[in-house]
């Protein structure tokens, strides 16, 4: 790793050993998205935590911190910027593989759609995670950031709106 990209993970508190914690910002992000976050949202993310991403001491604390006060708007945008960066590295093994970004946004959306009244139902994603989603998949680079509950929207409003030329929000460019 080189000492720029050392200085940046410094910035946010993070170390070459627990920098895997900021892949859970984005889940974060998004369970903290419409201003608060829920026990089952909390109860997700440390399952994805635990599961996946096998966080020592010093990354839980982090992690631990995060779900207790929500970080700033500029400690998001800068440390989503700095996952993309580590993706992106050349020399040696990257901290984090390209495609481990796309896992992220399939993680997110699973806390997006984890409530107190319906665990992993597609119509639970509120409308501010909708836009935190959207923004991640636009910062990391990865898709179009439709979730399930656009596609299911859509899917409601059958083909009527397509013929009219409003195509779907999956298959339009950009969105």
């Amino acid at each position: 790793m080189d000492a720029e990209i050392k200085e940046s993970l410094a910035t946010l508190g993070f170390t070459p050993e627990n920098c895997r914690v900021l892949m859970l910002l984005p889940l974060v992000y998004v369970a903290w998205a419409d201003g608060k976050l829920e026990e089952v949202e909390i109860a997700r993310i440390d399952e994805i935590a635990k599961e996946k991403f096998h966080l020592g001491t010093r990354g839980l604390a982090i992690l631990d911190n995060w779900l207790i006060e929500r970080p700033s708007r500029e400690y998001f945008n800068f440390g989503l910027q700095e996952l993309f960066l580590l993706a992106q590295t050349e020399e040696g093994e990257p901290l984090i593989h390209p495609e481990e970004l796309h896992e992220l946004l399939a993680h997110a959306e699973a806390v997006a759609r984890a409530t107190e009244h319906a665990l992993d139902a597609p119509n639970a994603v509120v409308p501010e995670e909708v836009a935190a989603l959207k923004e991640l998949a636009k910062v990391l680079g990865v898709d179009n950031g439709v979730s399930w509950r656009q596609l299911l929207d859509e899917l409601d409003a059958g083909p009527a709106s397509i013929q009219r030329g409003r195509l779907p929000m999956s298959r339009r460019a950009g969105a």
